[in-house]
């Protein structure tokens, strides 16, 4: 067992950053800065504070955008700005936790600025593209500046520990898209509530079963096979799982409050509860990250 090393365990004692590496730190938190006061500012103007923005949404999806706004004001935007701060004081942990609200946001604007279905060229398209394409650049950005040789060795027990979560959190996904499968096995028509708004229900369906769930059990096999390259994904991939089920959850919600005829007591149970337990997974992946040395590869 070793202890982390003190870059791990705090950013004051982090060596400086000079030339290219203080120069591509920089343009990572002013893009991170500039995506949370972007989210932040659709979030102001949407339904959730000043409706000046409308969506040709069924009411049902209107309470979800207003659930997932405030998931994102809350959480997402101080989580870009918390990220910014680490990779400008040089910390290992700040381009990983950059991961999480990036590509929460590629996720939720593909959604933007294809759910509402316009029919009608509207200037807000433009806005959820910007974002969608900054989200993006931040992701990738924040991929390139991870610094390897900073990250703390994880055990072997470790590792298959969050490899075997990851597959967890995997399958939960593809459980909640059961009832799906058996309508295309017998040709049932779509649910009153998808039916509604189709294009939304198939860009979510695409994007968790052709993306989120293939890289998170690619990535939970591979760490359970000991690949190198799997430890880095998982910080992000964790990351992701905690302001996407709290949103969906925040959506329920709103549901329930506003009493719409779609809102079910008990899914808002169910995911309330794997939002707190995706939440403490994913702390428990990033504490290496922050000096915890347990489950740390010995010298």
């Amino acid at each position: 067992m070793r202890a982390v090393n003190a870059d791990h365990a705090g950013a004051t004692n982090s060596p400086p950053l000079h030339g290219p590496t203080e120069r591509a730190d920089r343009w990572l938190a002013a893009g991170l800065v500039t995506l949370g006061l972007a989210l932040a500012v659709n979030s102001v103007v949407g339904p959730l504070v000043a409706g000046l923005v409308s969506y040709p949404f069924s009411e049902t999806l209107v309470y979800q955008t207003i659930g997932l706004e405030a998931v994102t004001l809350a959480l997402v935007v101080p989580w870009t700005v918390a990220a910014a701060v680490l990779v400008l004081r040089g910390h290992p942990a700040g381009a990983l936790l950059a991961i999480a609200p990036s590509s929460y946001s590629v996720y939720m604007f593909l959604q933007y600025v294809l759910g509402p279905e316009y029919l009608t060229y509207r200037p807000v398209v433009l806005f959820h593209l910007g974002i969608f394409v900054l989200s993006g650049a931040v992701l990738v950005l924040a991929w390139q500046r991870v610094r390897t040789d900073e990250l703390p060795e994880l055990s072997a027990r470790r590792e298959r520990r969050t490899g075997v979560g990851l597959l967890l959190l995997g399958a939960f996904v593809v459980f909640r898209y059961l009832p799906s499968f058996g309508g295309m096995v017998t040709g049932a028509p779509l649910t009153q509530e998808f039916a509604a708004d189709p294009t939304m229900f198939w860009s979510i369906f695409l994007l968790d079963l052709g993306v989120v769930v293939p890289v998170t059990l690619a990535t939970g096999v591979a760490l359970l096979r000991g690949a190198g390259w799997a430890s880095r994904v998982a910080y992000g991939v964790s990351g992701w799982y905690v302001p996407v089920p709290l949103s969906v959850a925040a959506m329920g919600t709103v549901m329930l409050v506003n009493g719409d005829p779609n809102a079910s007591l008990g899914f808002v149970a169910v995911l309330s509860v794997a939002a707190v337990l995706f939440t403490a997974f994913a702390s428990w992946v990033y504490r290496p990250l922050f000096g915890a040395d347990e489950d740390l590869r010995g010298e």
